[in-house]
């Protein structure tokens, strides 16, 4: 991964996931659904991150106002090419 695009690391990352436990079909429909609504929750994870302990907000917040992310992982899982 090391002259791997970040978007694309993280797509493949995220796919694995989501396919290892079972949840692509499930996730696929509401991938539609956050990159129209995405920036809107971005925003609210940005406002929230400085009372939350948890350091995984802003990570979160970042890749909500990335709409492309959410097409690459959607378009990956209907592909059902995530690699292992």
């Amino acid at each position: 991964m090391d002259g791997e695009n970040p978007l694309e690391a993280r797509v493949t990352q995220w796919a694995a996931w989501l396919e290892h436990r079972g949840w692509a079909h499930f996730a696929v429909p509401w991938l539609a659904v956050l990159r129209v609504w995405g920036f809107v929750g971005a925003q609210v994870l940005w406002m929230l991150s400085p009372f939350s302990p948890s350091d995984r907000l802003p990570i979160l917040a970042a890749a909500l106002e990335q709409p492309d992310l959410w097409e690459a992982l959607q378009h990956r899982l209907v592909e059902g090419g995530a690699p292992r």
